[in-house]
């Protein structure tokens, strides 16, 4: 019985329970009321006994329906319980999760995401890991957890959510000719060194799309701060997310980029391996969906990311 019992029908049960009324309940609800009084007789057909009486002023719960909605509500809460236990992690309990990057994303909205995180589970010690790879399992040779990463590009092993898009700037020593302008065209870098942290490079191809000509690239094995140094000292130039621009050092400024007036903008993505058993890796996955998760519906891997709380990169080869 239980299989063919719809949590949703259960939760409109105690609905109409409270309302009085189908009528009432489903506009609460947001369903048509035909179809939630089918719900309910298919629930009492499936239970073998009434669970409402009907009458001219609404429905009422029959003395067998009120002890079945009295168990239910205790059930449910349980259940709601359960599920925040198990989204929050067992407080007593000290865990550890290890997220990876790679470097253009680690200094955008990703490392907010982290320290709040770790700021609303103090039980949950986070340790992050730059690496060239954007795979979970793969980075630098290190075992993750998990990989916050822009790369479209995947195992076809890993499950996905995606995130948020940030739009790219460009950051240029503050004695540089294009330093006056608010506004840089990505044309106008053709003649720049382009200096990018480790793994970077690959990035910048699926941001900017095909057939755009990258300048000459110098990718360095240093963190984001060392290579605005070198930025600084006119050793190049470097992208940073536009969120960033208030936050660069001395020396250098942030400037909007443009490719024939359009922003350039790099999505983020989440991803982690199904049979990863880590407790902590549900609890930052539910996180990043509940405040992170871009939802729109034109996106195919965002659709995929909602139908279940795990969702594979890799779509069946019948998939819409």
């Amino acid at each position: 019985m239980r299989s063919s019992i719809q949590l949703a029908t259960l939760n409109y049960a105690l609905v109409i329970a409270e309302e009085g009324s189908f009528l009432r309940a489903a506009r609460r609800t947001g369903i048509d009321h035909t179809a939630l009084s089918r719900r309910i007789r298919d629930l009492e057909y499936e239970m073998g006994t009434r669970i409402f009486h009907r009458h001219a002023r609404g429905v009422g719960p029959t003395p067998a329906g009120e002890r079945f909605l009295d168990r239910l509500r205790s059930v449910l809460l349980e259940l709601d319980n359960t599920l925040t236990l198990a989204r929050t992690g067992i407080k007593d309990e000290q865990q550890r999760l290890s997220i990876g990057s790679n470097g253009l994303i680690l200094a955008g909205r990703a490392l907010d995401a982290i320290i709040e995180f770790g700021k609303c589970h103090p039980n949950v010690t986070v340790s992050l890991i730059e690496g060239s790879q954007p795979e979970p399992r793969a980075l630098g040779g290190i075992k993750v957890d998990v990989t916050v990463t822009s790369s479209s590009r995947s195992n076809g092993g890993a499950f996905e959510l995606k995130l948020w898009k940030d739009t790219l700037a460009v950051v240029v020593a503050s004695s540089h000719s294009l330093a006056c302008r608010p506004v840089i065209e990505w044309s106008e870098l053709d003649q720049e060194t382009l200096l990018v942290c480790r793994g970077e490079a690959f990035l910048l191809a699926d941001a900017v799309g095909n057939g755009v000509q990258l300048p000459a690239i110098v990718e360095h094995h240093v963190s984001a701060g060392i290579l605005m140094r070198f930025v600084g000292n006119g050793l190049g130039v470097a992208l940073i997310h536009d969120g960033e621009a208030n936050r660069v050092p001395e020396g250098v400024v942030c400037r909007k980029l443009r490719i024939r007036g359009k922003p350039i903008q790099i999505s983020s993505f989440a991803r982690w391996h199904p049979d990863n058993a880590n407790p902590a890796l549900p609890v930052f996955i539910a996180f990043l969906r509940d405040r992170y998760w871009s939802r729109q519906p034109s996106d195919q891997t965002t659709r995929f990311a909602g139908s279940a709380t795990l969702c594979p990169v890799t779509r069946p080869s019948n998939s819409p």
